[in-house]
């Protein structure tokens, strides 16, 4: 039997969620750069004075999906528990829906800045595109600490 997740394993998987949608902004960018032709930058600077004002709605979506995507993680263990034989409803049992729902319920904050990115990618100004993913990453943070809080220490383990 495999042991249980740990607070740190839900802090590496934490730390690659939360760097995941700036690297998206890196990627996307350096694709464009090399793939779309030199006259797409004219279009991204006709378009940029009507999409950069939806971008900036991108940073307080992300604060808004970020208690949602709380909730979506409890909701997701709840379900998965409730499916689940009476006698595999163990503490390892929970910890491990817990790191696996976990996946799921940081990305609902990160759809605002995936928006901000494709706005990037049409012309957006860089700056609120720069503001939803700090909001997002910082959403996403906050949804693994909290859920990270719900798994004991290592020493609480020993006891």
């Amino acid at each position: 039997m495999k042991p249980a997740p740990t607070r740190a394993k839900f802090y590496a998987v934490l730390a690659i969620v939360g760097v995941s949608t700036p690297l998206a902004l890196a990627a996307e960018t350096g694709l464009r750069q090399i793939m779309f032709p030199p006259e797409f930058d004219e279009v991204r600077m006709w378009l940029r004075p009507s999409i950069t004002p939806w971008m900036w709605l991108a940073a307080p979506l992300a604060v808004i999906a970020t208690p949602l995507g709380y909730r979506v993680q409890g909701w997701l263990v709840r379900r998965a528990l409730a499916k689940l034989a009476p006698e595999r409803r163990t503490e390892q049992e929970r910890r491990e829906l817990e790191l696996d729902s976990l996946l799921l319920s940081t990305s609902v904050p990160q759809f605002p800045a995936l928006f901000a990115t494709f706005g990037f990618m049409l012309g957006s100004a860089l700056l609120p595109v720069a503001v939803a993913m700090a909001v997002a990453t910082a959403g996403v943070i906050v949804v693994g600490v909290l859920v990270a809080r719900r798994i004991p220490t290592a020493s609480a383990d020993a006891d």
